[in-house]
């Protein structure tokens, strides 16, 4: 394995935007997903200034994507998209581009999220990774470290031990957990979500396939479900870390199976797991990690989590996949 080291430099802004009136979620704020599409724009205009591209038969693909949610956005927030290259990994024959990016808004330069991607170039007909050619040249305008403040604070980076369909659906329940997408979800990959070979297109997330709105519910607020509890207050869960694997791309018509349960839990978060799969063969498509913080949405603070909700995790938890 060699990596190509290069000496730091400052991010560079790679995408400017404002926050939209539709991409507020049911939460009030910006919801997850447009962070990730400003994100994917940023990684492919920083890839294309260091000579990775697209080109017929070759597609960019996001391996492991983590991401730190540090300040919710609102409507008209004005923000910036930063990157920087960590490190080029691999072979001479398969290479992957490690890069660290921040969402900050300009207004008062906080940070809304930051995100460590590892990205590579797919070769279509084969699936495989394939080589690139990194010119020093190129990149070392980029070259950075994660900073403190953009490390996981509760996820782990290493990669967790793949399991099978049948192992899962031996231990999962059937009562998910309120809340947090747990259980069984399943959906067909349809063909506006498909590339002109019949793949799910790579910037398509696959948990945007399994949690799509239903037929009749096209109008329904994106997020997590609002609730009350025991006092009345309305309370919901909003993310703090997520991350994400992607092994292998569904094709159209495939059903989508995803099987998620809590793995860990405190007092006032919980941290849960989705296995997702292609239904008919069990092939592991991917791993998405999430970690919630139980939140007073009227008073815009973290509280406790609901004792029936505890419960609940503590009945059907899979600690074992820590």
């Amino acid at each position: 394995m060699t990596n190509i080291e290069l000496p730091m430099t400052e991010l560079k802004v790679l995408h400017e935007t404002t926050v939209q009136s539709e991409e507020i979620d049911a939460l009030g704020h910006m919801n997850v997903r447009y962070y990730m599409t400003r994100v994917d724009q940023a990684n492919r205009s920083m890839l294309a200034e260091m000579g990775i591209q697209e080109e017929p038969g070759k597609v960019i693909r996001r391996l492991d994507t983590y991401t730190r949610f540090h300040r919710e956005q609102f409507v008209d927030a004005p923000l910036h998209t930063l990157g920087g290259l960590i490190a080029v990994e691999g072979s001479d024959e398969s290479r992957e581009v490690n890069g660290y990016f921040e969402i900050r808004n300009p207004d008062n330069n906080q940070v809304a999220a930051s995100f460590i991607l590892q990205s590579c170039l797919i070769d279509v007909s084969s699936q495989q990774v394939l080589d690139i050619s990194v010119q020093s040249t190129n990149s070392s305008g980029y070259s950075t470290i994660v900073p403190e403040h953009g490390m996981p604070r509760s996820l782990s980076l290493n990669v967790p031990a793949r399991t099978s369909l049948e192992e899962l659906l031996a231990v999962v329940g059937d009562d998910p957990t309120p809340g947090m997408m747990s259980g069984r979800h399943e959906s067909m990959v349809h063909a506006d979500d498909c590339d002109p070979d019949g793949r799910l297109r790579e910037e398509v997330d696959l948990m945007f396939v399994l949690h799509r709105p239903t037929t009749g519910d096209e109008s329904e607020t994106a997020g997590p479900p609002i609730m009350r509890d025991a006092e009345g207050r309305r309370y919901s869960w909003a993310m703090i870390e997520t991350r994400s694997l992607v092994w292998h791309r569904p094709m159209l018509g495939e059903t989508v199976l995803s099987i998620g349960a809590d793995i860990a839990h405190g007092e006032k978060w919980r941290q849960s797991r989705r296995w997702m799969f292609a239904e008919k063969t069990g092939l592991l498509l991917g791993i998405s990690d999430s970690v919630g913080l139980c939140i007073d949405l009227d008073a815009r603070r973290s509280i406790p989590m609901p004792l029936d909700v505890v419960e609940a995790i503590e009945r059907s938890s899979l600690p074992q996949f820590l």
